[in-house]
């Protein structure tokens, strides 16, 4: 027989067993998120802004913020898409912990905030011809120095990070409209 005091019991380790896992969610992700290594799952995350399927490396971005009461990371195919989502999330009252990009001459993922964008002829996912290097690796880019991915293009200028999450948006038909740097 089920006495009231058994079924309490029940109900209380039931509660515990379920919140068990969420709490520890919660404590894994309260740090604050670096750039070192985004959970990306290319050719299965889907960018917010665009809705394509995040699968080609050296265009992609990771986002991760918190609203709404949680943290979560949002993933880009594109810097344009990233530089969209940024404002969307800021617009909505929520806070960017971290927006990282992969760096387009050696593949390591680093702060979009501290680093350069590389506006080129190269091909991109969104066709923006953003990509993203340290300072120190613009260079090595201009030059041919590329480790990682195709060839490079041609570098047409460079703008910094926060210029582009601050100031892009996209024009007609998806497309970058001149002059969106003003004032970088």
């Amino acid at each position: 027989m089920v006495t009231r005091r058994r079924l309490l019991i029940l109900g209380g380790a039931l509660t515990v067993a379920l919140a068990s896992p969420l709490l520890i969610i919660q404590l894994l992700e309260g740090g604050e998120a670096t750039c070192d290594n985004p959970p990306i799952l290319y050719g299965r995350d889907e960018c917010p802004v665009c809705r394509m399927i995040v699968d080609y490396k050296p265009s992609s971005a990771a986002m991760y913020v918190e609203e709404f009461g949680r943290r979560r990371w949002y993933f880009s195919d594109d810097l344009g898409c990233a530089a969209v989502w940024y404002k969307v999330v800021r617009s909505r009252g929520g806070r960017v912990l971290a927006v990282c990009a992969r760096d387009r001459v050696d593949g390591q993922w680093i702060d979009l905030r501290s680093a350069v964008v590389l506006v080129t002829n190269e091909y991109t996912s969104m066709n923006t011809g953003f990509l993203a290097a340290k300072p120190e690796n613009v260079d090595a880019y201009r030059r041919g120095e590329v480790k990682w991915g195709p060839p490079p293009g041609k570098l047409i200028k460079t703008v910094s990070g926060a210029c582009l999450l601050e100031k892009f948006k996209y024009g007609n038909d998806w497309s970058v409209p001149p002059g969106w740097d003003e004032g970088c």
